[in-house]
């Protein structure tokens, strides 16, 4: 008879967020019922009634008996720093007097283990931080420069409970990575660190560029300070005082982007964060903007990267027809066509293409051709898929732009893989790879060795396959890239699959979901679940299965994603066959061979029909 195992869990975190001390014990209870069960664990929640509590806070004697018996220590903050502690000098308030007690626990004893969440803020309210705000954002700043603990970021309570659960469940597990006696580290990290080496090249380019910009700001106040002491009447002198406020807000602004951007060069993306919120507060300069953008689109804040796209473009005004514009329209495309919504994608792409051609900027039609490209694919239309590819490579080709080749090879390889041409799908993301091999690109490397991978795993070429991936995954890890990070589990998922390795198949399809409803990317949360419906199947688990293809057909029919959809029909075939439905399933391969017709994919059309003609004898 096997022994119960009894986890101490302890929650600190400030008053406002007593919704997710609830949902802490909600998810603790659901964890006993299920999967502490079949663990022979116990999950015991300590320091969550402070939050649901009408008469005030604990002893904090009787809560530092609870720090010291943990084993588990989970620190959870927002935008307030937590009650005030005249009697626990030197700490400001109870939540930072716990942690800190943890932590010297922890330094001594190697427990417990320290887990810190922090939810997500608004830009706009970093940069207009009061008081309580300001410590939570030092605080976090401290954190990721001592690295004694890496935390991770949530948006709500949805997102918090699967964190929660995730941590809990991989402690249980083993899954804590060793440590030295110098740092301490929460287990399933995936972003934070990695973020530190992340996209040094952009960085770069964006410190030059600010640093040009803001010598150019500076230049213009000093201009405008001139024109003010010169100025002899009234209204020259208020104008000119005008110029002088905005000239200076402008250098400001600039000065602070430049340091974000430094900051985030030399791996500080906490300190990075916090001054491009401050430096986009009520700035109208496009570049400022479209830097912050970037900088929020490459560490996974998608949601932050638009709004700063569009508020770019209504300064700049939405109808005006600039390079800027153009290339704000396009990388609102890209934005759009991550999170699944393929038309509003087509249209900002469409809306770049018009005003590049107008103009006859080349390098910008070829981006947009390419763009346009990756949506007709996505849609299952490979012949206009690839006319757009060509075009785009045609034009990359005339410019001698070899970055540019590199993308369109590899995206005609994406063409024929799935129409089933294997070798003119390998011989494209060779010729791709080759390119950004020469070029240093390893975020280019990345997605041509996932490409390969795919290809040979394909061919029956296992080890291959695995290899291919985990180089794509070691410099996805390297850039901090979460997207890539995502397929190359995902793709490791498939391989270990494969091999019948199901408890490793499920672990890397779950990271890759993880990850995926993090970024918003339904298309590949759609294969996800597809994956793992698999992984079910295979078990034998139907019902789990089931649910599992349905919610991936639910996204790409949502999606019109025909690839998608005829995978799901086919794997919906597979769970009604077993059941003996024999009628059902024929329906579903119809529909999965007709999808794959009208793809061009022939041999999984011919499969369908065989399964279809299996059903006869």
């Amino acid at each position: 008879m096997s022994t119960e195992r009894v986890i101490k869990v302890f929650i600190a975190s400030p008053g406002d967020l007593a919704e997710e001390r609830r949902a802490f014990k909600e998810v603790v209870d659901e964890l006993n019922k299920g999967f502490g069960r079949g663990a022979h664990v116990t999950f015991q929640p300590l320091g969550w009634e402070d939050a649901l509590s009408t008469m005030g806070r604990r002893s904090q004697s009787v809560i530092n008996e609870d720090i010291d018996a943990c084993d588990i220590f989970i620190l959870v903050m927002w935008r307030r720093w937590g009650q005030e502690a005249p009697d626990a000098k030197p700490y400001s308030s109870y939540t930072e007097e716990e942690f800190y007690r943890a932590l010297a626990r922890n330094e001594k004893d190697r427990t417990p283990t320290l887990f810190v969440f922090f939810k997500h803020i608004d830009p706009g309210q970093m940069a207009d931080a009061g008081p309580q705000l300001e410590k939570v954002l030092a605080f976090r700043k401290k954190l990721e420069a001592t690295r004694r603990v890496l935390p991770r970021r949530f948006e709500d309570e949805k997102s918090f409970r699967i964190e929660i659960d995730k941590h809990l469940t991989a402690f249980v597990d083993g899954k804590c990575e060793a440590v030295d006696s110098d740092r301490v580290l929460p287990i399933v990290p995936d972003s934070i660190q990695a973020e530190i080496d992340a996209h040094r090249e952009a960085a770069q380019r964006a410190v030059e560029e600010l640093e040009k910009l803001r010598f150019e700001a500076d230049r213009a106040k000093e201009e405008a300070e001139q024109a003010r002491a010169e100025a002899k009447s009234a209204t020259a002198r208020a104008d000119a005082a005008e110029r002088v406020a905005e000239a200076t807000s402008a250098a400001q602004s600039l000065a602070l982007a430049e340091g974000a951007a430094k900051a985030a060069l030399d791996g500080r993306i906490e300190e990075a964060r916090q001054n491009f919120a401050k430096a986009l507060d009520g700035t109208t300069n496009l570049r400022v903007l479209f830097l912050g953008s970037q900088f929020f689109h490459r560490i996974g804040e998608l949601g932050e990267a638009e709004q700063l796209l569009r508020r770019g473009l209504a300064i700049s005004g939405p109808e005006a027809e600039t390079v800027q514009t153009a290339s704000a329209y396009g990388n609102l495309g890209v934005l759009l066509r991550t999170r699944g919504d393929l038309e509003g994608a087509e249209a900002m792409y469409c809306k770049s293409l018009a005003i590049d051609e107008k103009h006859g900027r080349l390098e910008g039609m070829a981006n947009a051709y390419g763009n346009l490209g990756n949506v007709l694919q996505t849609r299952g239309d490979l012949e206009g898929a690839e006319a757009m590819h060509r075009k785009s490579l045609a034009i990359e080709e005339k410019l001698g732009r070899l970055e540019g080749m590199a993308s369109d090879y590899g995206n005609l390889g994406n063409v024929l893989q799935t129409r089933g041409d294997l070798e003119g799908a390998e011989a494209m993301h060779r010729k791709s790879l080759a390119i950004e091999e020469k070029l240093g690109r390893l975020e280019g490397m990345a997605s041509v060795y996932g490409n390969l991978g795919v290809v040979l795993q394909t061919r029956g070429d296992l080890e291959g396959a695995e290899a291919m991936h985990r180089k794509s995954l070691a410099i996805e890890e390297k850039l901090g890239r979460l997207e890539g990070m995502a397929d190359s589990y995902g793709n490791l998922g498939n391989v270990l699959q494969t091999r019948g390795d199901l408890e490793g198949a499920e672990a890397m399809y779950r990271k890759s979901l993880a990850i995926n409803e993090k970024l918003g990317r339904p298309a590949s949360m759609a294969n996800d679940y597809g994956n793992l419906g698999n992984v079910l199947q295979t078990r034998g688990d139907l019902e789990g299965a089931e649910a599992m293809y349905r919610k991936s057909l639910a996204i790409d029919e949502k999606l019109g994603r025909l690839e998608g959809m005829a995978n799901q029909y086919g794997n919906l075939g597979k769970v009604l066959q077993t059941r003996g439905d024999l009628e059902g399933a024929r329906g579903l391969w119809a529909k999965s061979r007709d999808l794959f017709a009208r793809l061009g994919a022939r041999q999984m059309a011919d499969k369908m029909q065989n399964w279809i003609d299996s059903l006869s004898n």
